[in-house]
């Protein structure tokens, strides 16, 4: 492995200050928030390098929608969260029921749950609803902020129009036939108006003391390091009001340091694992939970014309050139060697003819055949992160492709920055001016519904319209995106995946790694938990018993 730069220790140096500033803050909850509650509290800590806003469209990628989307606010569609032994699946949230129109199949019909009220005490209702999308849509209200609605836009790139119909449903068009756009709706959440009006209409204000409908209240937001939560004892489903009173997020973005902060039981879960501290922890007492779910660590590449990666003998001798069963070795087990974006035999993996594999002698036949080799090297550059939501564990994985691709002549430097930044770099594109000169992105893909880690592959959601971070375009991936699109039933839509992932493997569209397990820590006073296969969790169920 190749040695760290000093802009890598500089990082390290960092990481490990403010996870140590988190393990202090940590440290004092134990004892005075355990009586102010009247029982013992849930200190999780999470993997940002700061505390998600809460104002309604978290930043920090789908960990920052862990912790400040479902467990403050609510959707119209929420996920089913329950089970650990299946995908997750959709579930009615703040809409109870959803249809398409008959004489419409752009027109979804959204019936509205009735009697929830917002943290502060005012209803959800149909105005509240109109007011949310508005924020979010419409330019010129009082209550649209581009920061918020920009984070939030880019996961809703179907939405076109809304209406109220009456005073229990409205209508959401979208700008083509769209049967997947019910899990879009799982990414817009909504806020109270009142309390953005009681603060004057400032949402960073709102960020610190917000008002969803959600199973937890927000007690206090510190900024880089803690966010006190409560439980919400009037939620709207009794199923999940959390069994634990008070519910804080502590971020430490260094895996050494949550486990530290685990072992030294200031912290009782412990989101994203180091592996190799794995056998420590469970001699030590800790379980170690993990499971499947739809995450793929890749790298998003440029395509765009001209650069190394548009094409396709390049990006396959990519593929080919990476040991993945090293690379499980190397995660001790909490990973699986990846096929393509989702596993095999799942009903969305279909039968590509592009056999991803460890095979250096075919990488480099592929490399000779676009121009490259021992006279001619090809110099990449990659934008990774230092951690985050899916990140697993990003330096000694990026270190070992670095070592990887140098048997096929590719020679890689890394920029790092922290998972905020990458977020903002996969939302401006590989063509704006910061990011000029960069041919990948390393940031996990969701593969868990047709809307987040397929139309990334969509040539028309390019930024700023979508996260087609590398200008991705072919056109039998687009058509079959609009196939896609058009299945509204199950065994369709399944059909139209399995077509579209193979499309996609045989194009070699990413540099496809691992399949994350997603291990977490706990304490064992921690009870109750179930790890979902999803990329969001509900820790409404956990019950944190007395210390030993």
């Amino acid at each position: 492995m190749s040695r760290l730069t000093p802009s890598h220790l500089t990082f390290t140096r960092r990481v490990v200050l403010q996870g140590a500033a988190a393990l202090a803050g940590g440290a004092a909850m134990t004892g005075p928030a355990a009586s102010q509650t009247g029982g013992q509290p849930l200190r999780i800590g999470i993997s940002l390098s700061d505390v998600p806003r809460m104002w309604g469209g978290p930043e920090g990628g789908f960990e920052g929608v862990r912790f400040g989307g479902y467990m403050v606010f609510d959707a119209l569609i929420n996920w089913d969260m329950t089970k650990a032994d299946e995908l997750s699946r959709l579930t009615p949230g703040l809409a109870e029921s959803w249809r398409v129109d008959p004489t419409d199949k752009k027109r979804w019909i959204l019936t509205l749950r009735q009697g929830v009220k917002f943290h502060d005490g005012t209803p959800f209702d149909v105005e509240a609803a109109i007011w949310n999308l508005d924020s979010v849509f419409k330019q010129d209200a009082p209550q649209y902020h581009a920061p918020r609605s920009g984070l939030i836009r880019s996961r809703l790139s179907s939405l076109a129009s809304y209406e109220k119909i009456d005073d229990s449903s409205i209508a959401i068009s979208t700008q083509f036939v769209d049967g997947a756009f019910p899990f879009q709706l799982a990414y817009l959440w909504f806020v109270s108006p009142a309390r953005l009006t009681e603060l004057g209409g400032d949402w960073q204000k709102f960020a610190v003391n917000p008002a969803g409908t959600g199973p937890y209240k927000v007690v206090s937001v510190t900024p880089r390091e803690r966010t006190e939560l409560e439980a919400n004892g009037a939620y709207w489903d009794s199923k999940r009001v959390p069994k634990t009173p008070r519910t804080v997020l502590i971020p430490i973005p260094d895996g050494n340091a949550r486990i530290a902060a685990l072992r030294a039981g200031t912290i009782d879960i412990a989101e994203t694992l180091p592996p190799d501290a794995i056998p420590s922890l469970k001699a030590a007492g800790m379980a170690v939970v993990q499971n499947s779910y739809p995450h793929i660590w890749a790298w998003r590449l440029n395509v765009n014309p001209g650069t190394p990666f548009a094409d396709v003998r390049v990006r396959k001798a990519a593929n080919l050139a990476i040991d993945r069963e090293g690379m499980v070795q190397l995660l001790s087990g909490t990973a699986q060697a990846a096929k393509g974006n989702v596993l095999a035999g799942e009903p969305w993996f279909g039968k590509p003819g592009f056999d991803i594999r460890y095979d250096v002698d075919a990488a480099r036949k592929l490399m000779g055949e676009a121009g490259y080799g021992p006279a001619r090297r090809l110099a990449v550059k990659v934008v990774i992160a230092s951690g985050g939501g899916g990140q697993m564990v990003p330096m000694p994985m990026n270190e070992m492709m670095q070592e990887n691709l140098k048997d096929v002549f590719i020679d890689v430097t890394f920029e790092v920055v922290d998972f905020t930044t990458i977020i903002n770099m996969l939302r401006g594109g590989t063509r704006s001016d910061q990011q000029r000169g960069v041919h990948a992105i390393n940031i996990a893909i969701p593969s868990i519904e047709p809307t987040a880690g397929w139309t990334i592959y969509d040539s028309g959601l390019t930024a700023p319209r979508g996260n087609n971070w590398g200008w991705y375009n072919n056109p039998a991936v687009d058509q079959q995106i609009k196939v896609m699109r058009e299945a509204v039933d199950q065994p369709a839509q399944d059909a139209a995946m399995a077509r579209l992932h193979e499309l996609l493997v045989d194009d070699a569209a990413a540099l496809f790694v691992v399949h994350d397990l997603n291990p977490r820590g706990l304490s064992p006073r921690v009870k109750g938990f179930v790890q979902a296969r999803n990329w969001f969790q509900d820790y409404t169920p956990v019950v944190v018993g007395p210390a030993a």
